[in-house]
């Protein structure tokens, strides 16, 4: 037991060392599970290899640009406002003052500025798009990892049963995971788009600003389980609490949380049915643990990386039980 756990150490360890490298390849990997079928899905239909991984990265590529560069110009644009959020800042610290003083009480009034920094709202949005603006930093070295391991799926079940001592069971237990991580991605990206789209809706009836900023930041932190859905939020309530008041901020406060509600316990429960099969303390621990190993991108990838533990861990005669530890009990 001390030379298992002196052994864990040392890899965990060694990830978060080299959690720079680990992360985007972890990332590359996970995005080429979710590209292999449309991958097969275009040669069954005619298409020669080459031409079917141009058309994925292609497609993949061009998101990826168009993403960013909306991205970038809504930052642009919302550094280029701060100045009237500054000012408005200072007049509801002034209202909210004379309010107080009617109790009783007073605030300082010089030195806003200095007390209430309406720059920690970027700042706090910056330190939440950290896990995105890592992706797309990497993004040459994702793409070129993509690009080679889309290639060598086609030969790789040939491979692995060359190479594995027993490639049968080994191909059903990689078969399983890839299936259960294809299904678990393809219906959280579903609902991470309808979350995103509700919330675009709900802000622009209320005439937020940077409401597709809002929306793809909603999309990406709907995949880090319990308190992706609050982080998503707070920016764009801020926001609308510094240029519309206290009333259209509680409007969009509860829109998120109607949306997140529906579609995070409602619909997405009913799609993922028990094929997700982890316990929601473990889906916790994992979100904490893998985010403090890899950063921003082991919190997206906290539920794959868990699940992929998991039917390790079941593999094997002696570790059964601590698996059954990990998943719900039926």
């Amino acid at each position: 037991m001390i030379l298992v756990g002196a052994a864990m150490v040392v890899l965990i360890a060694g990830l978060k060392s080299a959690s720079g490298i680990v992360a985007p390849l972890l990332m590359a990997v996970f995005i080429s599970i979710v590209c292999t079928p449309a991958l097969f899905w275009l040669r069954r239909h005619g298409l020669p290899t080459i031409v079917a991984l141009i058309v994925i990265l292609g497609v993949v590529g061009l998101l990826g640009v168009a993403v960013f560069s909306l991205i970038a110009s809504s930052l642009d644009q919302f550094s280029n406002s701060l100045p009237r959020y500054k000012q408005n800042l200072a007049l509801m610290y002034e209202q909210f003052n004379a309010t107080v003083m009617r109790w009783g009480y007073s605030l300082p009034v010089d030195g806003i500025a200095e007390q209430v920094n309406p720059d920690a709202l970027i700042k706090l949005l910056n330190y939440m798009l950290k896990g995105l603006s890592n992706i797309l930093a990497d993004g040459l070295v994702v793409f070129l990892a993509v690009l080679f391991i889309l290639a060598e799926v086609a030969n790789l079940p040939n491979k692995l049963r060359h190479a594995l001592k027993s490639p049968d069971q080994s191909m059903k237990r990689l078969q399983a995971f890839t299936g259960k991580v294809i299904r678990y991605l393809a219906l959280k990206a579903a609902t991470s788009v309808l979350t995103a789209i509700c919330v675009a809706v709900v802000l622009w009836v209320l005439e937020i600003d940077y409401v597709f900023l809002w929306a793809v930041l909603a999309f990406f932190l709907n995949f880090i389980p319990y308190v992706g859905s609050v982080l998503a939020g707070l920016p764009a309530v801020l926001l609308a609490l510094v240029d519309h008041g206290l009333v259209t901020a509680l409007w969009a406060a509860a829109g998120y949380v109607v949306i997140n509600i529906v579609i995070g316990n409602i619909v997405e429960t009913r799609l993922m049915g028990g094929g997700l099969n982890l316990s929601s303390f473990v889906v916790f621990v994992s979100l904490i643990f893998w985010g403090w190993v890899l950063g921003p991108v082991g919190m997206f990838l906290s539920i794959p990386l868990t699940m992929l533990i998991t039917i390790a861990l079941e593999s094997g005669p002696d570790s059964q039980r601590l698996a059954q530890l990990m998943q719900n009990t039926r």
